[in-house]
């Protein structure tokens, strides 16, 4: 945990990340000096990337019966979790690193010094 992010840093983040792309937008508007929030905007905005492809390649799986069916169901389950385990690290004022995700958001323009 770290003691540096306040409370209201916390919430922000939380918004940033739980509501998607609408919540990393506010947090970007609303609260631009917020180191932590804006990470986890930073986060959220890659992940709707992110969604967006697995939603593209989920729809080309589903027309491959059973073996398609299964892969995309896994695809789905996995964006799921990782969106769960994003909650409470948002939650846990944790400077998290999914892979992809935040390889995604570097390009973004995540600033390299908040992962601290």
């Amino acid at each position: 945990m770290n003691s540096e992010v306040s409370e209201d840093e916390m919430i922000w983040g939380f918004i940033g990340w739980f509501a998607s792309i609408v919540g990393a937008i506010l947090v970007l508007i609303l609260k631009p000096r917020y180191r932590y929030a804006r990470f986890w905007a930073y986060l959220s905005l890659s992940f709707f990337v992110v969604l967006i492809i697995s939603g593209i390649i989920v729809v080309a799986l589903s027309l491959i019966p059973l073996i398609g069916w299964l892969i995309a169901a896994i695809i789905q389950l996995s964006l799921l979790i990782a969106w769960v385990l994003g909650i409470i690290k948002s939650l846990s004022r944790v400077f998290w690193r999914p892979p992809i995700i935040y390889d995604l958001a570097k390009m973004l323009g995540v600033e390299e010094d908040q992962h601290a």
